[in-house]
């Protein structure tokens, strides 16, 4: 004979067993910002889809959200970059891609990176600190051995200084230029190309700290991942934030 007892027990969600979920965020352009962004739009359909209920959602540097994923004082993080050192403690989940582009003065002609190089008075800005990929930063050094760079302080003085003519060139990423050059009308005033079509593309992923997700809770989240990229809602949600060019870069490999 079964005996049935009222309880308020419920079996714990596969997709979150550690209950309901802390999220760790950090400032990264149009992807988080005073809590708005592509990422806390992504994570909360994924969490609406996995039926994972949200108990907190807070920013950090960007070091702080890697150590409270490692301790497990914080269960998601996002935009987070792919390394074997990281892989350690976090379950590491694609959900773009992205590489730095070129950006180019609306009335300069070139169309390849040998013939921009070929320019005369080719002035190419960048910031002091900055890092690119392995062959864009060594184009960036014998530049400067040739003084054609100008030093910028920042990304608005960067972008400022190729919309103005200041400079015929500059690396961006389209989180950062994107917003940018809507938010002063300048989207005219450049021209963005991918002039390191062999450049290995960085890929963006969702953090889940190894201490809160097992495997199989974080395949889960990877397989909603790939149904958001395959039926659209994940195009959808980073188009309202990035240009229609930056998304298909973004999404143009698959993440499957």
């Amino acid at each position: 004979m079964l005996l049935m007892l009222p309880t308020a027990w419920a079996a714990p969600n596969a997709a979150c067993p550690q209950g309901p979920l802390v999220i760790a965020y950090y400032d990264f352009g149009v992807a988080y910002h005073k809590g708005k962004g592509y990422d806390p739009e992504i994570i909360h359909e994924l969490a609406r889809r996995l039926n994972c209920p949200i108990q907190n959602e807070s920013d950090y540097p960007r070091p702080r959200v890697l150590k409270l994923l490692e301790i497990g004082q914080a269960d998601i993080g996002t935009s987070t970059l792919i390394t074997p050192e990281r892989k350690r403690y976090l379950w590491l989940l694609t959900y773009h891609h992205s590489k730095n582009m070129v950006l180019l003065h609306r009335g300069v002609q070139a169309s390849s990176l040998p013939e921009l190089l070929q320019l005369p008075n080719l002035r190419w800005g960048m910031i002091r600190g900055y890092r690119h990929s392995p062959a864009q930063d060594k184009l960036l050094e014998d530049l400067v051995q040739q003084h054609k760079v100008v030093m910028a302080e920042n990304e608005d003085d960067l972008y400022k200084m190729v919309c103005s003519g200041v400079v015929t060139a500059a690396f961006g990423h389209p989180v950062s230029y994107d917003p940018w050059l809507q938010s002063h009308q300048a989207s005219q005033q450049v021209t963005v190309h991918d002039f390191f079509p062999d450049t290995e593309t960085i890929s963006g992923g969702l953090a889940l700290s190894k201490a809160r997700f097992s495997q199989e809770a974080a395949a889960r989240w990877n397989d909603e991942i790939i149904r958001m990229y395959h039926d659209g809602s994940l195009r959808a949600i980073m188009r309202r934030h990035l240009s229609e060019s930056s998304v298909e870069h973004a999404l143009r490999l698959p993440l499957d």
